[in-house]
């Protein structure tokens, strides 16, 4: 915009200079002057404008000739130079997020799945050129084919799976094989696949409540093994500890020798004779003849 009006200003200026040099306001009639020279000046800026492109941050530059069509080589940041005939298109070179974008697939059991999907993506600065081509704007370029072919890809993928495992387990391979898909088709427009991401998945009531279901009852399965896990696991340990306590038990009896035994005897006497002598029958108080 600046350089637009910047151009007119000089053409005016061009305009102008040329009537005062020519113009004899006098005789009032045409008439070479040398004041006509002073148009030289703007009329140079003008052309040199004409010739030199600038391409602002964040953006890459086209170029389009009337002679040649468009370039392939595409312009960066900065001043370039150029024909009077060339002109320079620009292109956002930011990334770019189209979101809330709902998509219908079916699955491979048949069902059908809606899904809201953001995606991000971001024009090439070397194949700007092929968006150019395609698609003159980015506008055009987000209309025609970056849910188009999002849709696409998600439509490919799910054909290969079932309606519980997308909504289950498998719904980060199913996002990977979508991403890869749509880095080849974007990159062939001249595009970078930055990122899809699925916030949102609605298969319908029937089908979330039988998803519900078959969780609960997996989970029933799960808490069932791990409790007999757990329990084969405490029978295993008593078993060691008792089998450890028999071992133990059984050295100990091998070591009790008839001599080992009279000695823990004699350690544990308290030098004290008995007292009573005889059979069950017959017993005997020896202890007054002791006292003797």
């Amino acid at each position: 915009m600046f350089k637009f009006t910047l151009q007119a200003i000089l053409l005016i200026t061009v305009v102008s200079l040329v009537v005062w040099g020519l113009f004899d306001f006098t005789e009032e009639k045409f008439k070479p002057n040398k004041r006509g020279l002073y148009a030289l000046i703007p009329l140079v800026l003008f052309i040199s404008s004409m010739c030199v492109a600038v391409v602002p941050a964040n953006t890459v530059g086209v170029k389009y000739s009337s002679f040649s069509g468009t370039s392939e080589n595409t312009l960066g940041e900065g001043v370039h130079f150029k024909t009077p005939f060339d002109t320079i298109y620009e292109i956002d070179t930011t990334v770019q997020e189209r979101t809330g974008e709902k998509i219908k697939v079916q699955t491979s059991d048949a069902q059908f799945l809606e899904m809201v999907v953001n995606i991000k993506y971001q024009v090439s600065s070397k194949d700007a050129f092929k968006v150019y081509k395609g698609y003159k704007t980015l506008e055009a370029l987000n209309k025609n084919i970056i849910a188009n072919y999002a849709q696409s890809a998600l439509s490919e993928v799910c054909t290969q799976y079932n309606i519980i495992d997308i909504l289950g387990d498998k719904r980060n391979e199913v996002i990977g094989k979508a991403s890869n898909l749509l880095k080849e088709k974007y990159a062939s427009e001249g595009v970078t696949f930055k990122d899809l991401t699925i916030k949102d998945m609605d298969a319908g009531a029937e089908i979330e409540n039988a998803i519900k279901q078959e969780a609960v009852a997996k989970k029933n399965v799960e808490t069932a093994e791990q409790n007999k896990q757990i329990a084969q696991k405490e029978a295993e340990t008593k078993l060691i500890k008792a089998q450890g306590e028999a071992n133990a038990n059984a050295v100990k009896t091998s070591q009790l020798t008839d001599q080992i035994l009279i000695e823990q005897w004699i350690e544990k006497w308290d030098g004290e004779l008995p007292t009573v002598s005889g059979s069950n029958n017959n017993m005997i108080d020896i202890s007054k003849l002791l006292e003797k």
